[in-house]
């Protein structure tokens, strides 16, 4: 087999590890992006129950304070039945004077329970956007996850045919070659086989020297960019298609 069809092998082999990479790097990628359209979804989840354990506070400090009021009113109600049986007046001023600190007391918690009612309602209102927001995120995060899930499944049946494709082809690519190309891919990212056009390597888009081109444009040995040190493969139709403006 001529250089010029090892070259085109290679070529298309590189096509095919591409989408190879392109699939593993999704596949690498793509439990990451669900971990963290997860931990979105609990994030939102903790909020709720943040807001959860606010209302409940409040709700809490509500009824020990109406406990509270209970308990001066039930005094005062023991005041009015004491004051029946006083003989002094010394006796009824006291109780009196206890019944007034009943009622600044009563005021005191009825101004508190009124600032607790609005804290209530605060609450209320921010647990009630906190879970209207929570539905919203786990409806369009599930929602992603499953497309993610099943990109991932049909990129591994693809997988499969790739690889298959890939191995057909080794065989018929010599070893020189093939070694070559192995190093290449791995030095520069994945991209080891690049097209000249117009004496232009489209890998790092450096100008080649003209005895190098004369070189790649003959096919009958495996030339490399002086810049990038990609392999350069030669194409008649991409230098047509090229001159006629893609």
């Amino acid at each position: 087999m001529s250089a010029a069809e090892q070259l085109r092998l290679l070529h298309d082999l590189q096509q095919i590890d591409q989408q190879i990479m392109e699939i593993e790097l999704l596949r690498k990628n793509s439990p990451k992006e669900i971990e963290a359209l997860e931990s979105e979804m609990e994030h939102h989840r903790q909020v709720v129950k943040e807001k959860e354990a606010e209302q409940k506070h409040a709700q809490e400090i509500r009824r020990q304070k109406d406990r509270e009021l209970q308990e001066h009113e039930a005094q005062i109600e023991k005041n009015k039945a004491r004051l029946m049986a006083v003989k002094t007046n010394e006796e009824y001023h006291a109780i009196q004077r206890e019944n007034d600190k009943q009622k600044e007391m009563i005021e005191e918690i009825e101004d508190q329970l009124l600032r607790i009612m609005d804290d209530i309602d605060g609450a209320e209102l921010s647990l009630k956007k906190a879970k209207d927001r929570l539905v919203e995120v786990e409806k369009l995060k599930s929602v992603q996850i499953v497309e993610l899930n099943k990109k991932l499944e049909v990129v591994g049946e693809k997988l499969k045919i790739l690889e298959e494709q890939r191995a057909k082809f080794l065989p018929s690519i010599e070893g020189n070659f093939l070694h070559r190309y192995d190093r290449l891919r791995e030095i520069t990212g994945g991209v080891a086989v690049v097209r000249v056009i117009k004496r232009t390597c489209q890998g790092c888009l450096m100008n080649v020297p003209p005895q190098v081109y004369n070189l790649v444009i003959r096919n009958e040995e495996i030339i490399t960019c002086p810049s990038c040190h990609r392999i350069l493969f030669y194409e008649a139709e991409a230098q047509k298609t090229e001159a006629n403006g893609g």
